[in-house]
């Protein structure tokens, strides 16, 4: 066989480019964006576009507040709106951003508004306190491009591959920072009228029961809360600061509304059977058919009533923080845990069982399977026993035939037995060794045939 394979430049090439493409993946994993931004960022564009200013007496700032919001128009057309929710289509998406801020004339739009107001107000006095309180506020702005007036540095800093909905957060940033510059704020009604914004943060993508959800409110007031559990009623919460902390106990599906004064949230999600998520002793093994394993509870799961697949109608048995397992078939094993007030599927998941592995043969009463001939004689059978390595006790395999081959000096004679080689004078009498070819085994998986060959040597008699 060659040592070396040549590989086309053509291939080579594109296992190079392969490489790059999956280290540029990877990479563009690592800086990816939270996705509790994009949950989080319509709920504080809400907030930030409420906020007013009560002293409108700087026309430079209304220009600039409106010509960002005709920016986040434009920009809001491009991406897309769900009529029924007035929530945009692709939230996620930053090839829009990328395309709008930094591939058209809007980025520098938006840009040259800024340089606008930065120009005004540093052309006053430094000690003057509106032209600090700009500094302030735009520093981070002022160092990534807008004091050195470079568009390009600063919109690479500000959108590029930003997600849709943190863009447009980027936005009402922008204009509640003008607000802010010019004098005493209020909030505005309208702006967040059937929009309420008091919920700011939640983790209800994926919960499995035993998960603990959390929901975090602003503002002094805390809110009402209404829980439903499959259009029943719900379970009990605890509220902890601004923070609600909630573990479901059942699976299903969930509706959270919170009220405060006139405004109402509802949140709807569905919460999944526990599973083997965390990393288990047993996991890290092979589970075999006849051979019991155990799966450590946590806390919640010590109460449930358990059932599986590979038991033949047999429960787990559960023991203080474990739940035993003794599976008597292969194949995936499918475990259940179900609540003992509701029988609600409360845990389901699944171990594969492997087939037990042949098993080894050995000979009872012969040593280095050499024996003499005057032996036996006396012996007049062989007994076989079967074993596992590292077999426990109750592991039983039950020999249901044997076949061997006598060879003597001018002739071989196959022969065929039950539980153990049976041995009559007239086959000792020349035999020169025992050839085991085949021995068939009743396990829990069903009969196994054991093909190894096994020599036992006839080493003469005695003296």
């Amino acid at each position: 066989m060659a040592k070396y394979i040549r590989i086309k430049k053509s291939k080579n090439l594109r296992y190079k480019l392969i490489s790059i493409l999956y280290l540029l993946f990877i990479s563009l994993s690592i800086i990816q964006i939270p996705i509790d931004w994009l949950r989080v960022s319509p709920e504080m564009r809400n907030t930030f576009l409420s906020v007013k200013s009560e002293n409108l007496a700087s026309p430079l700032l209304q220009s600039a507040q409106s010509i960002i919001l005709n920016i986040d128009q434009s920009f809001t057309e491009l991406v897309g709106l769900k009529p029924e929710t007035g929530k945009l289509k692709q939230p996620e998406n930053y090839a829009l951003s990328d395309q709008f801020y930094l591939n058209s004339p809007e980025g520098e739009r938006l840009f040259q508004v800024l340089i606008k107001v930065k120009d005004s107000l540093f052309a006053l006095n430094p000690n003057d306190p509106l032209r600090q309180k700009f500094a302030y506020l735009f520093e981070q702005d002022l160092i990534h491009g807008l004091g050195e007036e470079s568009a390009l540095t600063w919109l690479e800093w500000k959108f590029k591959h930003v997600p849709a909905s943190v863009a447009r957060l980027e936005l009402s940033d922008l204009i509640l920072k003008l607000n802010l510059l010019q004098g005493e704020l209020e909030i505005s009604d309208e702006a967040s009228k059937g929009k309420p914004s008091f919920i700011l943060a939640y983790n209800i993508d994926r919960l499995h029961i035993g998960d603990t959800a959390y929901f975090v409110y602003s503002g002094q007031e805390r809110p009402m809360l209404e829980i439903k559990v499959n259009n029943k009623g719900g379970e009990e919460y605890v509220w902890e600061n601004d923070t609600l902390r909630f573990m479901a106990l059942d699976t299903g599906y969930y509706e959270f509304t919170f009220t405060l004064n006139q405004e109402q949230k509802l949140y709807s999600f569905k919460v999944l059977p526990g599973n083997f998520r965390n990393s288990l002793p047993f996991q890290d093994l092979a589970n075999y058919t006849g051979l019991a394993f155990d799966i450590p509870l946590n806390s919640w799961q010590k109460a449930l009533k358990y059932s599986c697949d590979c038991m033949a109608g047999s429960r787990p048995k559960k023991k203080e923080e474990i739940l035993r397992i003794q599976p008597i078939r292969s194949g995936w094993c499918r475990i259940k845990g179900f609540t003992s007030e509701l029988q609600a599927l409360a845990f389901q998941d699944s171990v594969y069982v492997h087939p037990l592995p042949a098993p080894l043969i050995y000979t009872s009463g012969i040593s280095a399977n050499e024996v003499s001939r005057s032996r036996l004689r006396r012996l007049k059978e062989i007994p076989l026993k079967v074993l596992f390595p590292n077999q426990p006790k109750g592991l039983k395999f039950q020999i249901k035939s044997i076949k061997a081959l006598f060879h003597h000096p001018d002739h071989s004679e196959l022969m065929s037995f039950e539980e153990s080689i049976v041995l009559t004078a007239q086959a000792v009498e020349d035999l020169q060794y025992i050839e085991i070819q085949e021995v068939t085994v009743q396990s829990l998986d069903g009969p196994l045939s054991i093909s190894d060959r096994l020599i036992i040597n006839v080493i003469g008699d005695e003296v």
